[in-house]
């Protein structure tokens, strides 16, 4: 799979390179406190790749929106687990 700069997306009517996404939804766990879904956020958005995140330590669901081509699913999770939290694609 291609990453990078040069990662095919689409031309939209106006015109603009348009990249193609992607969404997942992690169950992640041993969040605290909003602190806690702050931390994760900021790790997530630290990805190159990432077009959104929002985490909720209530609910434990961090959604994360990415340029498959730039980030893979095994990235994220591996930022939240290197954050200190444990992470896994909700079924």
């Amino acid at each position: 799979m291609g990453r990078g700069a040069g990662s095919p997306g689409y031309v939209n009517m106006e015109g603009h390179t348009v990249m193609a996404s992607a969404k997942v939804r992690l169950n992640t766990l041993d969040m605290h406190c909003q602190s806690c879904s702050m931390l994760v956020q900021m790790t997530v958005e630290e990805l190159g790749g990432i077009e959104s995140v929002t985490s909720d330590y209530a609910s434990r669901i961090t959604d994360v929106c990415y340029d498959p081509d730039q980030v893979t699913v095994d990235e994220i999770i591996g930022a939240i687990v290197g954050a200190g939290y444990r992470a896994n694609v909700a079924e």
